[in-house]
């Protein structure tokens, strides 16, 4: 009686598993945000459980540190998340979506008179982000990255003049002024370095893969989707 009660058990979590589908997030507004209780919330979550939930599939999230997320995704702890293409840090075996999800403007920022004036050049960043290929070229330039959980992290970081520069995706940096009701000051010098998609990521270990994959393509098909994030950051 025993060893079928365990049975039974055992196959019902393995169908609740089975109906699961994990979307790997990390804080970064105004797509994800995280509150001081660890809360993930936003339109990326809302627009994937809008795609991919329905009566036997359920979306649920995981908030983690971007570092994280990607030993998840080569794990299977996530099925999926969302991130640009060229991160080191990805495992070689995921997919990609398209349409991508958004675009994204990377940024260089500075503080004028601390690039000035200082011997040791900092940069305030995001642990794990490559930002294709800037982490290294602006090694080579002197730089010395200070590494951040998450994009907020990066900037305060950078905002209250604890490091010289800060690189980073706009979307954050405004995000931030807004919410603590800053202007974008006169001594910050900003460098647009490049635009660049990001896309749904879809972890080689996932049973969901193919689910995923094509109820995301089909929707963006149906809906002539140029991308998924119904967002347009403003740089003013």
């Amino acid at each position: 009686m025993r060893i079928l009660l365990f049975v039974v058990l055992l196959v019902s979590c393995s169908v609740s598993m089975a109906d699961e589908i994990r979307l790997g997030v990390h804080n970064f507004p105004p797509y994800i945000t995280v509150d001081s209780a660890g809360h993930c919330s936003g339109e990326a979550i809302e627009i994937t459980r809008d795609i991919l939930q329905n009566d036997t599939i359920k979306v649920n999230t995981v908030c983690a540190t971007a570092a994280r997320l990607y030993k998840m995704l080569q794990s299977g702890e996530v099925d999926l998340t969302i991130n640009i293409k060229h991160t080191k840090a990805l495992p070689n075996d995921v997919s990609f979506v398209e349409p991508p999800y958004a675009q994204l403007t990377l940024t260089l920022l500075t503080h004028g008179a601390a690039i000035a004036r200082e011997k040791h050049l900092t940069i305030a960043a995001i642990r794990g982000f490559d930002y294709h290929g800037q982490r290294h070229l602006l090694s080579e330039q002197g730089y010395s990255f200070t590494d951040l959980p998450d994009s907020l992290s990066a900037v305060e970081l950078f905002v209250k003049g604890r490091s010289s520069a800060l690189l980073t995706y706009e979307g954050p940096f405004i995000y931030y002024l807004q919410q603590h009701n800053l202007p974008f000051a006169k001594h910050y010098q900003r460098r647009v370095i490049e635009t660049i998609d990001t896309h749904y990521v879809i972890s080689a270990a996932s049973a969901h893969q193919d689910y995923i994959r094509q109820t995301l393509q089909h929707y963006a098909t149906i809906n002539t989707l140029s991308y998924f994030s119904r967002q347009a950051i403003s740089t003013d």
